[in-house]
C-alpha cells in the first residue's frame, strides 16, 4: 500500500466574514458583558450576534477562489477524493472542484470530506465553545439481545451518573449518536470510529464532540430520558453553557474588532469541528468554567496493575508473563529522547486519542524499533509544478535513494513518489548513539491498540508496522458487531501561516538567483 503524504501542505484557515459593521459589534456587545464578567453566554444572545455578521460577496468569491486554486495545484488528495469509498466505509465520494465553483453566488456551505487535514473555518467562531456538562459512553449488555445502551455521566448532578439514556431528542439513544457521528464528525471517514469521538471521554480534545462542540448547537438544549436503578425514569432537559476560549480579551480581538481582516489565521493545533453544516466552525474543545476534561498526565494514562518505569511506559508482570506497554498520546520531537529510553527500559502500544504531530517521529520510532530495515516509511508523493520543482533542485527537501531530476521525471504524472530524509539532526544523534541491536521485538512481539482516533502521523506509524512489519493491531470501541479501522487520515501535514510564508520568502529569493 502506497500512503499518499503531503510534506509541506498549508492547512488553509478561512475568513469568510470579516467586515464588522456596526450593528454586528452592537449584537455581540451583550456576549462580551458576559465573558468580562467571566459568565456563561446565553445561548439566543450568542444566536444573535453570530447571525449579525454581514455577509461580503467580494470577499467570500475570492475566498472559494483561493480555495479552488490552492487545492487545485497543491492539494495531492484532490482525485482520491473523487474514488468511491473501499468496502465497509459509505461516505459519498467528493469532487472539490465542482463543489467549491457551486459555491459561488451562495451564502452557506454543505459538502462532507471527513479529512482532518482540510478544514474551513473563520478566527471568530472557531472559539466558542458549547458545553452540555455532560459525559456520554457506551457498553455492551450482556442479555440475549446483546445491545449496546448508551450510559450516562453527569458533573452537574451526579446522581444521574450511570443512567441508561433511552432516547435523545426524541429519537432512541443509539440512533441519534450515530447519526450525528455520521453528519457531524469529520475527523474519520469509518463511522465507529466518529462513534467514539462523539462519546468517548479522553485525555485530549477530540473526544465527546456530541456534547462538547465548537459549532453553534441547532437547538437551545438536548431533551434526554434516563433510566437509572430503582424502577426511576424521567426526562432530563439540558441547555448549552457557552463560554469562549481564553475569554473576553480573545473574543475582543477576533470578533469586536473591526480592523481584523486577515485572510488566513495560523494553525499549530489540530481542532475539533462538527463539519456538516452552514457555517463551520473549528475550535479545540476546551470546557466550560464548570466542567474539566481530564488533563493529559501520567494520573489519567495511569494503567491498572501495572508499574510505572518512565513517563509513560509502563510493565505488566502476573509472574508469568511480562508485557511493556508505550502510552503514546502525540507525535512529538521533543519526546524522542522519552520515546527511546521508554524502549530501553522496556511490545504492546496503546496510541488511542493520537492526535498525530511531526511527520518526523514516525521514521523515528521505525529507525529505533526496525532499524534494520529499510526503508523507514512509506513513499511520499508532492505535486509536480513550477512552486516545488526549485525546492527539489535546491535540495530543501532531502531525497533519498534518488536524484532530483529522476524525482521531477518527464511531469507526465501530477505526484511524484520519493522517501524523504526527514529526521532531524537531534534525532539522527539519539539514533547514532542508541544501541538498536539490543531491542528484543520484532513485528510479531508488538500490539497496537487504538480506539480508531490515531490520525495523521500516528496512522502513518501504524499503518507502516502493520503492513511492512506484520504488527497486529486492535482497534477498541466503535458500532456493535461491524469492523472498525484502526487508524484515522494518514496522508497530509497540518502548517502555520508562519511556516507558509517562509517556504513563500525561500521561493521567492530562488527565483531572482
Amino acid at each position: 500500500m502506497k500512503i499518499i503524504q503531503v510534506y509541506s501542505t498549508l492547512n488553509i484557515y478561512l475568513v469568510l466574514f470579516v467586515a464588522l459593521l456596526t450593528d454586528a459589534k452592537l449584537q455581540c456587545e451583550e456576549v462580551s458583558k458576559s465573558l468580562e464578567s467571566n459568565e456563561p453566554v446565553e445561548y439566543n444572545v450568542a444566536k444573535k450576534c453570530l447571525e449579525s455578521f454581514p455577509y461580503n460577496a467580494r470577499h467570500a468569491t475570492e475566498t472559494v477562489d483561493s480555495v479552488l486554486h490552492f487545492l487545485s495545484n497543491y492539494y495531492v488528495f484532490l482525485d482520491r477524493a473523487k474514488d468511491n469509498p473501499p468496502s465497509g466505509f459509505k461516505y459519498q465520494p467528493v469532487d472539490l472542484k465542482t463543489e467549491l465553483i457551486s459555491l459561488h453566488g451562495f451564502k452557506k456551505y454543505s459538502f462532507k470530506l471527513k479529512d482532518g487535514h482540510t478544514r474551513v473555518t473563520n478566527l471568530c467562531y472557531q472559539n466558542f465553545i458549547y458545553d452540555q456538562n455532560l459525559a456520554l459512553y457506551s457498553v455492551i449488555t450482556t442479555d440475549k439481545v446483546g445491545k449496546k445502551d448508551q450510559v450516562f455521566n453527569d458533573t452537574l448532578d451526579p446522581s444521574n451518573n450511570d443512567c441508561e439514556i433511552t432516547e435523545i431528542g426524541g429519537k432512541p439513544a443509539l440512533k441519534a449518536i450515530i447519526d450525528f457521528a455520521n453528519d457531524k464528525i469529520a475527523y474519520s471517514k469509518d463511522q465507529g470510529v466518529r462513534f467514539n469521538m462523539a462519546l468517548a471521554l479522553s485525555i485530549n480534545s477530540f473526544s465527546q464532540q456530541f456534547n462538547l462542540r465548537g459549532d453553534f448547537p441547532e437547538t437551545s438544549n438536548i431533551t434526554y430520558n434516563l433510566s437509572c436503578s430503582k424502577n426511576k425514569s424521567f426526562t432530563l432537559e439540558r441547555k448549552w453553557n457557552i463560554t469562549y476560549k481564553n475569554g473576553f480579551g480573545l473574543f475582543n480581538n477576533f470578533c469586536m474588532n473591526q480592523n481584523n481582516n486577515t485572510i488566513f489565521s495560523p494553525n499549530d493545533n489540530f481542532a475539533s469541528s462538527d463539519k456538516d453544516t452552514e457555517s463551520t466552525l473549528a475550535t479545540e474543545s476546551i470546557s466550560s468554567d464548570k466542567f474539566e476534561p481530564p488533563e493529559s498526565s501520567n494520573e489519567n494514562k495511569k494503567i491498572a496493575h501495572a508499574k510505572l518505569v518512565v513517563e509513560d511506559f509502563y510493565l505488566l508482570d502476573d509472574g508469568k508473563t511480562k508485557v511493556g506497554v508505550a502510552v503514546i498520546t502525540r507525535e512529538r520531537q521533543d519526546h524522542d529522547n522519552i520515546l527511546k529510553d521508554g524502549f530501553q527500559e522496556l511490545n504492546k502500544r496503546d496510541m488511542s486519542n493520537n492526535i498525530g504531530g511531526a511527520l518526523t517521529v514516525p521514521l523515528f520510532l521505525t529507525s529505533l524499533l526496525f532499524s534494520s530495515k529499510q526503508p523507514n516509511s512509506f513513499p511520499t508523493d508532492i505535486t509536480i509544478q513550477n512552486f516545488t520543482i526549485p525546492k527539489i533542485e535546491k535540495n530543501l527537501i532531502q531525497v533519498v535513494l534518488i536524484n532530483a531530476s529522476e524525482f521531477i521525471g518527464s511531469r507526465k504524472k501530477r505526484t511524484s513518489n520519493l522517501y524523504l530524509n526527514a529526521l532531524t539532526s537531534n534525532e539522527e544523534k539519539i539514533l547514532n548513539n542508541t544501541n538498536t541491536s539490543s531491542f528484543p521485538w520484532i513485528g510479531d512481539y508488538i500490539i497496537i491498540i487504538t480506539n480508531g482516533f490515531c490520525a495523521s502521523s500516528c496512522a502513518l506509524l501504524t499503518l507502516f508496522f502493520s503492513e511492512i512489519h506484520k504488527v497486529k493491531t486492535i482497534a477498541v470501541g466503535g458500532l456493535l458487531d461491524t469492523q472498525m479501522s484502526f487508524s484515522t487520515f494518514p496522508g497530509g501535514e497540518v502548517q502555520s501561516l508562519m511556516l507558509f510564508h517562509y517556504f513563500l520568502v525561500i521561493i521567492s529569493l530562488m527565483f531572482r538567483e
